[in-house]
């Protein structure tokens, strides 16, 4: 149950899901919303006619205070993740800086997740990545 999206199943050369064990049908649904949720936190607002709304906003030559960014930025992944990812319920989003990747945006997403009849505590990760502005979601 959820282990794929639908363009996930409808193309051809995907893995198939396949039923297994309890634990691994939890792994199956979180890693198939993280890969949702790298599509949406890629995707920039605007950019989708159908949804205007979907994804992040565009970041690039804001003139705030370092700190006001990041809480627009957590603010507006919490917003898209709420709309969009009907399957969890962020209950905080916290930058995390590392100081070994500066041109890293870093946050660490707590979550609920539906998961066997039962709601899950996952934390997932999130990385907007400098120089080429990619998000990836971990």
């Amino acid at each position: 149950m959820g282990g794929a999206s639908l363009f996930e199943r409808l193309e051809p050369d995907a893995p198939r899901y396949r039923q297994g064990s309890s634990d691994e049908q939890a792994h199956q649904r979180i890693e198939a919303i993280k890969r949702h949720l790298e599509q949406v936190l890629n995707t920039r607002q605007g950019c989708s006619q159908s949804s205007p709304e979907l994804g992040l906003r565009d970041f690039n030559g804001v003139t705030q205070a370092s700190t006001d960014l990041v809480v627009a930025i957590s603010d507006d992944i919490r917003r898209s993740v709420q709309a969009f990812e009907p399957r969890i319920m962020v209950t905080g989003v916290r930058y995390q800086p590392d100081p070994d990747l500066p041109q890293e945006l870093s946050f660490r997403l707590d979550c609920q997740v539906r998961v066997n009849y039962k709601d899950e505590q996952v934390q997932i990760e999130v990385a907007m990545q400098g120089r080429d502005g990619y998000t990836r979601v971990k």
